[in-house]
């Protein structure tokens, strides 16, 4: 019998470092060789951790890469001016501060998890976050009984997107392209839903006036709400299956590539969990705040309500709209605004509604004749100019306009409820 010597194994320098950095293993120089030829299998971990470090980079870069971040640190404080009991104006500035950065975060972290998970997934989620802090508000003020300014919210979500939002982007897109175009057919659309909503909204204010009676007024608020809700389903799956190319880019306007998500789907869901948990906090007692805030302030509740609190819930709106007007993306700008104030009108006014049956609360849809003739010259004043297709700064500065001649007369009144 012959004395040969063990056959040796030659493994790579870079592979024995991948082999000494796991533990000892049983065997012969089959499961050795299996080892070398694929280190990363012993790497998990470690691509676990750079996984986890480049989130935490990533979510850095998208903090550091908005100002609106550095309003992060009045959440703490918000939460803290509530159970240390300061003056009931502080803590209605303090959360109203602490909201605006969240909603941004919940904007964006919508928009990265919605890349992540398909069309139709994504679509759904963009439907269900894209007006998460105005339902949070609406939620917190039908527990806390403030009626009141949970309908001067609905009306004032919907005037902030067509006139503030809107108008701010066609100014702004306007100073850097002397005309823009967008998809007329795609921009009727959600003119003609506006138009539905509006005369939705101004039957049941109709009906008490006409019978000087609210018998009927909360049973027919929440059936109406109800064919509301099935409307808003019915335009969800128009747009994104029966007719998607209505609200497509025009041809040009796709140019720039669209940056991919930031965050992965995991970081992005845990993130939009927290999120949509301390909005609702703050929410809480801000609405909890704003009885005396409005003594403090002397103003009324209904510039409170129409006014303020749709700054916080349009903050991403904002923001988005003016962004991508800037570089002639027209159709995402009018996605995004004209897209969120059909998003309040047919899913938020009566998913607020239902919400107060399920919890036995009398929300209703009946309006003051005032507000109704506020939404209602309002969005015949976005309808006119959304219906040739194109857009300048001139009819931007008319719907900024129009808002600041309403926010005025709200800031006015002194107390008084119209």
């Amino acid at each position: 019998m012959s004395n040969r010597a063990p056959q040796q194994v030659l493994i790579p320098m870079q592979s024995m470092q991948s082999y000494s950095s796991v533990q000892p293993l049983v065997g012969g120089p089959l499961q050795l060789q299996q080892v070398a030829r694929n280190p990363a299998a012993s790497d998990d971990d470690d691509d676990d951790k750079k996984g986890l470090c480049s989130q935490v980079v990533a979510l850095g870069g998208i903090l550091a890469g908005n100002g609106l971040s550095l309003l992060l640190v009045f959440v703490p404080i918000g939460i803290y001016a509530y159970w240390a009991q300061w003056s009931k104006a502080w803590i209605f500035t303090t959360n109203f501060l602490a909201i605006v950065p969240m909603a941004w975060l919940i904007g964006k972290t919508t928009e990265d998890l919605a890349e992540a998970t398909g069309q139709i997934m994504g679509g759904l989620i963009n439907a269900t976050f894209g007006n998460i802090v105005e339902m949070l508000l609406c939620v917190a003020g039908i527990q806390q009984g403030q009626l009141q300014v949970v309908r001067c919210t609905l009306v004032g979500s919907i005037l902030s997107n067509l006139l503030l939002v809107l108008g701010t982007a066609f100014m702004y897109g306007g100073m850097y392209f002397p005309e823009q175009r967008y998809k007329r057919e795609g921009a009727l659309v959600h003119s003609s839903l506006l138009m539905f909503s509006v005369l939705a909204m101004a039957l049941p204010t109709m009906l008490f006036i006409s019978l000087e009676t609210d018998s009927y007024l909360l049973q027919v608020s929440r059936w109406e709400s109800v064919l509301m809700l099935a409307l808003y389903c019915q335009y969800l799956y128009f747009q994104m299956f029966s007719h998607p190319s209505l609200f497509e880019e025009l041809a040009g306007d796709d140019d720039e590539e669209e940056d991919g998500a930031d965050l992965n789907p995991y970081c992005a869901g845990a993130l939009l969990a927290l999120l949509t948990v301390m909005t609702s906090i703050c929410a809480e007692y801000l609405i909890s705040a704003i009885e005396e805030t409005v003594i403090s302030w002397g103003v009324s509740t209904e510039f409170i309500g129409i006014i303020m609190l749709p700054i916080i819930g349009n903050a991403a709106e904002h923001y988005t709209a003016i962004t991508v007007a800037g570089r002639n993306k027209m159709d995402l700008s009018l996605g995004v605004a004209v897209g969120s104030a059909v998003q309040m009108a047919l899913m938020v006014t009566p998913f607020t509604v239902l919400v107060g049956w399920v919890v036995d609360s009398p929300v209703h849809l009946n309006f003051y004749p005032f507000q109704i003739a506020v939404m209602t010259v309002s969005v015949l004043l976005a309808v006119s100019i959304l219906h040739d297709g194109t857009s300048n700064w001139l009819t931007g500065s008319m719907l900024l306009n129009a808002y600041i001649v309403i926010a005025m007369m709200y800031f006015v009144v002194d107390g008084k409820s119209v």
